[in-house]
């Protein structure tokens, strides 16, 4: 059996490949809805009104930026971009609108608007105007176009030229009246202030002298600094008080030690006569070190050198002893510097929080003074802004581009509609024929046969057009070049090289429903081993519905297997010659009326061998799993089971289930075959025939033909 394509020579993935074969499998339906999408289109082109565009290009300038402003300030870009995205909108708004509908030369036109039915209310014909008229500004520059479509286009044209005219006209008006109203605003509202200005300044003033607080911030600054260093000179006095009190504490605690203990105290050693007495003691006891290398102890100037630093040991020990009478006495007076100093920083305290009362009302009323002032000036600038400003105008609008008359309707837009039409027919016809596939669960390859079943392919059958049974029996005959014979002899190839040397001398074909082709199958591998030169006898066993006997001998012949089986019959005169050479047929017989019973109660296997004495193969017809219960009585018969499946049909749930049934039976099940598998689908995988060489051909089939020149 040829063996599977390498995957290194695989130009696509195998779901992609079926895809594609899917695709050109139903490219007729996929073509027949494209054509209906494209039919409705031009459908809907030759129903859809012409639509003309008229086109109006102006510039919008800032007249005020150029005359009050020459240089760009910063934000100006910006300002200049929101004023022509107003000016745009304003281009549109429901009053520009109103003021067109009411404009003389349209109001009487039966031209305008004609296609909205009258007599019409406002609101109508209000939108029916909106819907024409559009504007878009140009990126990048301060023009705008104003868009206009109407069914005639003079009629697109006059509106995209009346349309800014009205513009202007109305944008002049309201501009005049803004302005005025906004001066007399500004005056009424500048009196007030002005009122409101004096009455807060008044009573500020009038606090002030109340309470003497001409100069209050100096004094909270005064006031404020003298606290902090109050504040730090306390907690210094504090810091050196508690250091003097654990000094004392520890001359308490050392008091009937030796003095010179005392030294490690800071308030000790630091005391100057301590300092001058150590710094001599440490001058004599170098002095007597020296001695001490020329001179025995007993030598006079040693002598009197050791009584000198004795002395001055001794001086030392009172001058601590003192030292440590005299840490009470700065104890005391550190305590009473910092009571002084708490005393004085609890009386500032008090100024400040006096202070603090008068300033939280005077700041308030600062406050309003400096708001009221900041509101007067601001209406005041902005009132002479006004002033100047009714005389200059904020933007000007000039006509870059008049509206022409269009030649050509912009809608409907015949290519993008029928590219359209296309494109929805495409989409549907794929996700039709694409989502049918995946709601179909058959088996459509025979990689995914494989797969699920976990049996080899030993042969696929193509699709074929339908014909009886006793025509299509004679493919292998009267089309040996055709790919379904082909296919039959890859079947018969297949059997040869499995089981015993030699093949399987006796095959049943079954399947899991009905119509699945193996009445098909069975009849046309009987005449593949025929035509091979094999003795073979082909046994109909479906003693329901019977098929082989009509196919090949033409009538329902009897004796069958059922009169053997029953014991009226010899198996010898059951058997007929057919006019394919070395093929004998064992029809069904007489229509039994209990198929089962008749099946279970006869000796299978010795029928079986009895045949094999005279033919060297016997192929054996049954009928589906799932239809009867006899076929499961069958199966253990024969050497080998071949289950037949119907491409893009049957269940893979059924054929699963069917494969279960015969393989709890005791059956050998060898491998199945695929049958009715459209040749295009890429189902041949591991089967192909006919890459390019017609419809119903395999390669080379046929000899007088002429070859196609290879190209270079």
């Amino acid at each position: 059996m040829p063996e599977a394509p390498s995957s290194k020579t695989t130009l696509l993935p195998t779901d992609a490949r079926m895809f594609i074969c899917l695709i050109l499998e139903k490219r007729w339906k996929i073509l027949s809805i494209i054509v209906l999408c494209i039919a409705g289109g031009i459908a809907f082109l030759s129903k859809s009104p012409r639509i003309y565009e008229s086109t109006t290009t102006v510039e919008i300038e800032s007249e005020q930026e150029k005359r009050i402003k020459p240089e760009s300030s910063r934000g100006g870009e910006k300002a200049i971009d929101d004023m022509i995205k107003t000016i745009e909108q304003k281009l549109v708004s429901p009053a520009l609108i109103t003021t067109l509908l009411n404009h003389p030369e349209l109001k009487d036109d039966p031209a305008f608007l004609s296609e909205v039915p009258r007599p019409a209310s406002e609101g109508d014909l209000r939108n029916a105007l909106e819907d024409r008229i559009s504007t878009q500004i140009r990126p990048g520059t301060q023009l705008i176009d104003i868009m206009v479509q109407d069914r005639i286009p003079v009629m697109a044209q006059k509106l995209a030229q009346l349309t800014v005219e009205a513009f202007v006209s109305v944008s002049s008006a309201s501009k005049t009246q803004v302005s005025q109203s906004a001066n007399a605003y500004l005056k009424g509202e500048a009196e007030r202030l002005k009122v409101a200005l004096a009455k807060s300044e008044r009573t500020l003033q009038e606090y002030r002298e109340q309470h003497q607080a001409v100069s209050l911030e100096e004094k909270q600054n005064i006031v404020g600094e003298r606290l902090k260093e109050l504040n730090a000179k306390v907690t210094t006095a504090k810091a050196e008080r508690l250091k003097l009190e654990a000094d004392l504490a520890q001359v308490t605690q050392l008091s009937d030690q030796p003095p010179e203990r005392l030294l490690a105290l800071t308030s000790i050693s630091a005391s100057g006569e301590v300092q001058e007495l150590k710094k001599t003691i440490s001058e004599r006891e170098a002095e007597l070190a020296s001695l001490a290398q020329r001179y025995r102890p007993e030598h006079p100037r040693y002598m009197q050198a050791a009584s000198s630093v004795a002395e001055y040991k001794e001086a030392l020990r009172k001058a601590i002893q003192k030292a440590a009478i005299q840490l009470y006495t700065v104890h005391e007076a550190a305590n009473a510097t910092e009571q002084s100093l708490e005393r004085a920083l609890r009386s500032q305290e008090a100024v400040a929080l006096q202070l603090s009362g008068i300033a939280i009302p005077y700041q308030q009323l600062l406050r309003d003074v400096e708001s009221d002032r900041g509101l007067y000036t601001a209406v005041l600038a902005r009132m002479k802004e006004t002033d100047v400003s009714q005389g200059v105008a904020k933007f000007a609008v000039s006509v870059v581009a008049p509206s022409s008359l269009p030649i050509r309707p912009i809608k409907p837009n015949k290519r993008a509609i029928l590219l359209l039409s296309i494109g929805a027919g495409l989409a549907i016809g794929l996700t039709l024929v694409l989502g049918l596939h995946l709601l179909d669960d058959s088996f459509k390859t025979v990689d995914q046969a494989e797969a699920a079943l976990g049996l080899r392919s030993l042969s696929a059958i193509p699709t074929r057009s339908k014909k009886p049974l006793d025509q299509v029996r004679r493919f292998l005959v009267e089309k040996p070049q055709s790919a379904i014979t082909e296919a039959f002899r890859t079947l018969r190839t297949a059997l040869l090289f499995t089981g015993s040397p030699g093949g399987y001398r006796s095959l049943l074909f079954t399947s899991a429903v009905p119509g699945e082709g193996k009445s098909f199958c069975a009849s046309n591998y009987a005449v593949a081993l025929a035509l091979q030169g094999h003795t073979t006898l082909l046994i109909d066993a479906d003693l329901r519905l019977p098929s082989i006997g009509i196919a090949f001998l033409g009538n329902d012949f009897t004796p069958g297997l059922s009169d053997v089986l029953g014991g009226h019959a010899d198996l010898a005169k059951a058997i007929y010659p057919t006019d394919v050479s070395n093929l004998s047929v064992l029809p069904a017989g007489t229509r039994a009326a209990l198929p089962a019973e008749l099946i279970g109660g006869a000796d299978l296997p010795a029928l079986i061998k009895a045949a094999l004495t005279h033919f060297d193969r016997v192929v054996i017809d049954t009928a589906p799993v799932h239809a009867v219960s006899e076929t499961l009585l069958l199966t253990p018969c024969a050497d080998a089971v071949c289950l037949v499946v119907h491409a893009s049909k049957t269940p893979a749930g059924a054929v699963k289930r069917a494969l279960e049934k015969v393989r709890e039976s005791g059956a050998n099940v060898v491998g199945f075959i695929l049958n009715g598998l459209p040749p295009r689908s890429g189902g041949f995988y591991y089967h192909y025939h006919s890459p390019g060489y017609g419809k119903d051909e395999v390669y080379g089939a046929s000899a007088d033909r002429p070859r196609a020149k290879k190209s270079a």
